[in-house]
């Protein structure tokens, strides 16, 4: 089955308090609003300096494209769409820093309510050359101070590591695992509608199987990130005696993902046993409800019971129709034989 086909839900730590799980549980679907990793090195400045320059040599481009062609007019058009533009997406952004983006939402707040001053021509056509490049420094200020101050503060590890583990956290094949116990999960949740709480204790199951989904899902994501480092360090190994070394942590991976199949397989077995007690639950109430309805079909049976013998006035509506035929015919052939008679020939 393709990668695309496997994708588990998300796996929250059942441990966690209910509002707590509910917003671990919205972040983890919205994983591109709360990275996990927060790149604070100067590497990923140097990268978000460069991202913003790209930015602001098109909006620097456009202004003084626009003052020597319209004026000042066009190029504060440009230059405050492009600052609300920025402060907003700021606004959006879960590894800003929250000095920030408060600042720039008082500059978006500003721009936007100094907007129809100069729109209503309220000041003259042109009070100061310089405006839109006055405005262009404050859009410089705030992506500089974004590049510098971004994730600035933050642990390294987001909020989601420890509480969630995601379908990209886990192999194709473990994926696969885990979504065995949430299938299993989704029938006895299912069983819980059809039978009740109390026929399976589906309550105690339900926790047992969230419980062991959260060990199995953390455990599975802790041995991909062990596999692949014992894959370097074989890739690297620079003598057998290197590997003959390495051969244990072989094994010891080989054993937990035995381990991990059969408690898989002990749960879907379970799912197995829920299954046929749902199945056996509605072929019960399927049979009762046929017992139960018989009774209708023999009130139905009971008052067609006088069609089962011969009913007099019938059988006098057929002789009547018999006696009418009879007649019928009579008259038919005597009819006929007077017609024979004046036909033919003398």
């Amino acid at each position: 089955m393709s990668e695309d086909v496997i994708r588990p839900r998300p796996v929250i730590d059942p441990s966690l308090p209910e509002e707590l799980r509910e917003e671990v549980t919205w972040q983890a679907r919205a994983p591109d609003r709360f990275p996990r990793r927060y790149d604070t090195g100067s590497a990923g400045r140097r990268a978000r300096l460069r991202e913003g320059g790209v930015q602001l040599l098109g909006v620097g481009f456009t202004t003084a494209l626009a003052l020597f062609t319209a004026g000042w007019y066009l190029g504060m058009v440009i230059v405050s769409i492009s600052l609300v533009a920025y402060v907003a997406a700021l606004a959006c952004r879960g590894d800003a820093r929250p000095a920030v983006r408060a600042t720039g939402a008082l500059v978006g707040a500003g721009a936007v309510a100094a907007a129809p001053v100069w729109l209503t021509d309220v000041v003259p056509q042109d009070p100061f050359p310089g405006m839109p490049w006055a405005l262009f420094g404050v859009l410089v200020a705030m992506v500089a101070a974004d590049a510098l101050t971004s994730g600035a503060g933050r642990a390294v590890e987001g909020p989601r590591q420890q509480f969630v583990v995601l379908s990209d956290d886990l192999t194709e094949a473990d994926r696969a695992l885990v979504a065995e116990v949430q299938r299993t999960i989704d029938l006895v949740s299912d069983a819980r509608a059809d039978l009740g709480a109390d026929a399976l204790d589906t309550d105690r199951a339900l926790a047992v199987l969230r419980e062991q989904e959260w060990r199995i899902a953390s455990l599975l994501a802790r041995q991909r990130e062990l596999r692949r480092a014992h894959a370097r360090r074989w890739q690297r190994a620079s003598s057998p005696r290197v590997r003959d070394a390495l051969r244990p942590q072989r094994e010891h991976l080989g054993a937990v993902e035995d381990a991990v199949r059969a408690r898989v397989a002990q749960i879907t077995a379970y799912g197995v046993l829920v299954e046929q007690a749902v199945a056996a639950h509605r072929e019960w109430e399927q049979c009762q409800e046929a017992v139960d309805s018989t009774a209708d079909y023999v009130d139905h049976r009971v008052s067609a019971g006088f069609l089962g013998t011969a009913s007099a006035d019938v059988s006098e509506l057929c002789a009547t129709a018999e006696s009418a035929r009879r007649v019928r015919d009579e008259r038919v052939e005597r009819m006929l034989t007077a017609d024979r008679l004046l036909t033919a020939p003398e």
